[in-house]
């Protein structure tokens, strides 16, 4: 689109819907919806004097609303400042000014609540766009910023409902602007502090999130930070949690070698009747977990010491609670029962802390590995019949297994956890009816022996009928923490697991997933089994157990094949995109695979071969003459030598130590060199002239080699061919016409020779080709 076309849209939508105050409200959602389809307000790169016009209109029609006497005109124009502010820049630092005065006015009257909150949001937003441009962050943001605190903190107290939007904005506030922020500093601080420790919040609604979120950040970016006052903070947090479990364990027999009790934060005092007071106490501890779970998670500008022993002493003095914990004799036995109530709950937000500290804190937790591991396999114990509270062991579990490997799985004891782990994805068939007790009953009393005999069954359909099987199994999200805890534990150390665990686990893992081909009279456990969640972890499972076999039980690699080929038809997507990719791997075991090699052809020709043959040594040879007694002529020439090395061995050939006949037909071309060696005297040098238009040669000689017997002791590298065709060309002197025509009829005459020599190197006999000029020495001695 155009500037042209944007021009008359956004012109169109300011005539027919927003010149009516009184309606305006009911276009605004039609306006904003069509502003966004279109990007009329975006920045062009090239916008023209139509599109300029439009947006001038855009911007004096917004402050006309903020001014405008009905409330809901107010409204659209906050939300259209709001998206102007997404969509141009430009009209950001051009209305920066008179739309932050403006809404900073309308603060301070008395708005409705749905306004005020547009308003500081909007203004949140204006004020964070300035971080980064510093000249509109000292003209406007220093100034404005500091009045816009302060109003929030007052406004804090008068209005309740506005307390998630206001702790939202000075969060903000805090992080992008600390310099600016400080002189609410504290105030900010005890505000959230009052919210997190009233007891009347639940730690997940709204307000408590960002309370917890304002508080963090004043510690992580506020003005004061440094790393003793971040570490206080954390001290006196862990100080007031010990300080809500004095007031909860009171009717527990503790141990007396308590460690050193920490300051914390002023509380508010509560009531001395433990069913009043036990509700807020929880609440707060929920409350000062999650502040401590963010303080120790979020990152910091400087760097900071945790104190990981107290922490870990606040952790253990709640594991240390269970079911049968000593009461004080003094005490009401009421009072216990209902601390018992609240202990999966503080036992839930112990494993969160710890969860967060092992992320934090990461390998300085080694050492302590053996104590944590104890108290996961007790937290695993006392949690059989509360599922929540074992989902969050069962994936603290995978945590310290992901974080720590192998470490944890050698302080752990493997064999409890499996059995942890068998009970939880095992599911137990049982009949409805007890056949045993089917005996037949006494005619001796006829009334009492017809009602017993209404009891008792009578034809075999009970015992068929689906509604007589009761199938026991765990609850979903149990099962596949367990079988996420499992896949993990084969990953890591699945050879290293027992025998007997490794076969009832491979068991329980094909049963379960070939039950889904039960009859269709099984429906009720059928919806039980084709749980997705459960099915999908089912697979894993059994895809890690092929991939960890065991040494001593033989392979379940054909079932599962099968397994997955069938899953590829299965009515879940993902289900059958992870079939596909366990077959893949499937495939690899079954056959493996090496590099591919890189192989010539049997067919390829030898001349071929022979291009690829590898220079073995190049040697120069030197012939020097003397001419005159004065001048000496060098020329030389590079003697090549190429060994023709086959790149398979073939085992005959070794077996009976013999060479293929080779056929070579090898074509020389024979040039005849002309020197011309000018004389002088001792201190001037030959001049070499060279003339190859008379004198170049083609000479064919067919050389036919014949096979080689080689004895059986030779090796492979013995049997190489080495074929010289060394031709040195000597100094000549300037020969006449008459010379070169006889020269010319003897080249033809050249000598075949093979050197038959025994006293070679090789130890073999090597066929060497000499090519002799006419002035060879072979000649003269001829």
């Amino acid at each position: 689109m155009n500037s042209t076309e944007s021009a008359k849209f956004l012109t169109t939508l300011i005539t027919n819907y927003t010149f009516n105050d009184n309606k305006i409200e009911t276009y605004v959602p039609f306006i904003l919806e069509t502003i966004t389809q279109h990007q009329l307000l975006s920045s062009k790169s090239e916008s023209s004097r139509e599109q300029q016009v439009a947006l001038h209109k855009w911007c004096t029609r917004i402050n006309s609303l903020l001014q405008s006497k009905v409330t809901n005109a107010r409204w659209a124009g906050i939300c259209f400042i709001k998206i102007s502010l997404k969509q141009s820049g430009e009209l950001f630092i051009q209305n920066l000014q008179s739309w932050a005065t403006s809404l900073m006015v309308l603060l301070t009257k008395s708005e409705p609540t749905f306004i005020l909150k547009e308003i500081i949001t909007t203004l949140t937003e204006l004020f964070n766009k300035t971080q980064n441009r510093p000249e509109l962050q000292r003209e406007i943001t220093t100034q404005q910023l500091p009045r816009f605190n302060t109003f929030l903190i007052k406004l804090s107290g008068l209005n309740k409902e506005l307390l998630p939007t206001i702790l939202n904005a000075l969060s903000h506030s805090v992080k992008n602007f600390p310099t600016i922020f400080r002189p609410v500093n504290e105030q900010t601080q005890k505000l959230c502090l009052n919210i997190l420790l009233d007891g009347t919040y639940y730690y997940e609604s709204e307000l408590a999130k960002m309370a917890i979120e304002c508080f963090t950040r004043i510690i992580n970016f506020g003005g004061k930070l440094n790393m003793d006052y971040w570490k206080l903070t954390l001290l006196k947090l862990v100080g007031s949690l010990n300080n809500i479990l004095d007031r909860l364990f009171d009717t527990i027999d503790e141990e007396k070698d308590m460690p050193k009790k920490l300051t914390g934060f002023e509380m508010p005092q509560v009531s001395e009747d433990y069913v009043v007071a036990f509700p807020i106490l929880f609440s707060r501890f929920k409350c000062l977990s999650e502040c401590l779970i963010s303080l120790i998670s979020l990152p910091t500008s400087l760097p900071v010491q945790i104190p990981v022993n107290q922490i870990l002493d606040l952790l253990y003095r709640v594991y240390n609670i269970y079911d049968v914990s000593f009461v004080t004799n003094s005490k009401d036995k009421n009072e216990y029962y209902t601390l018992m109530l609240g202990i999966p709950s503080l036992l839930m937000n112990c494993n969160k802390i710890l969860s967060a500290a092992i992320l934090s804190i990461g390998e300085h937790l080694t050492r302590h590995l053996r104590v944590i591991s104890s108290v996961l396999l007790k937290l695993l114990n006392n949690s059989k019949s509360r599922w929540l509270l074992r989902v969050s062991t069962y994936n603290l579990i995978t945590l310290c297994m992901q974080k720590y490997g192998i470490g944890l799985t050698n302080s752990i004891s493997s064999s409890t956890l499996l059995s942890f782990i068998i009970d939880d994805i095992e599911i137990i068939q049982k009949s409805q009816y007890d056949i045993s007790n089917n005996t037949p009953v006494s005619t001796n009393n006829k009334k009492s022996s017809k009602k017993k005999e209404s009891s008792q069954i009578t034809n075999s359909d009970a015992l068929v009928n689906s509604s007589g099987i009761i199938y026991l199994q765990a609850n979903n999200d149990v099962q596949c923490s367990a079988l996420e805890v499992l896949k993990i534990l084969l990953q890591t150390c699945g050879a290293s697991i027992s025998s007997n665990k490794r076969l009832s686990l491979d068991n329980i893992l094909l049963s379960r997933i070939l039950s889904q081909n039960i009859s269709s009279t099984y429906n009720s456990s059928k919806i039980l089994l084709n749980e997705e969640n459960v099915n999908m972890k089912l697979y894993e499972c059994l895809l890690f157990s092929i991939i960890s076999p065991s040494e001593y039980q033989p392979t379940i690699l054909p079932h599962a094949l099968r397994i997955f080929s069938a899953g590829q038809n299965s009515q879940s997507t993902q289900l059958q995109s992870f079939c596909s990719y366990a077959l893949s791997i499937c495939d690899l075991i079954y056959h493996s695979r090496l590099p591919p090699l890189e192989r010539s052809s049997a067919s390829t020709p030898i001349t071929q071969q022979l291009e690829h043959t590898t220079v073995e040594n190049i040697s120069q040879h030197s012939y020097i003459e003397n001419n005159d007694n004065s001048n000496m002529l060098v020329l030389e020439q590079s003697q090549k030598t190429f060994d023709i090395v086959p790149e398979e061995a073939n085992t005959l050939i070794i077996e009976q130590n013999t060479v293929n006949k080779l056929e070579i037909n090898i074509d020389k071309a024979i040039t005849a060199e002309e020197n011309n060696v000018l004389r002088g005297d001792n201190k001037s040098k030959p001049n070499i002239m060279e003339d190859g238009s008379k004198n170049n040669i083609s000479i064919d000689d067919k050389v036919n080699m014949q096979k080689v017997e080689l004895p059986q002791s030779t090796s492979l590298e013995m049997k190489k061919k080495r074929i010289r065709s060394p031709s040195p060309i000597g100094e000549k002197e300037e020969l006449s016409k008459e010379d070169k025509e006889k020269d010319h009829d003897r080249v033809f005459k050249s000598l075949r020779m093979v050197d038959t020599n025994d006293d070679s190197d090789d130890d073999m006999e090597i066929p060497e080709i000499i090519m002799e000029g006419p002035d060879s020495e072979f000649e003269d001695n001829e």
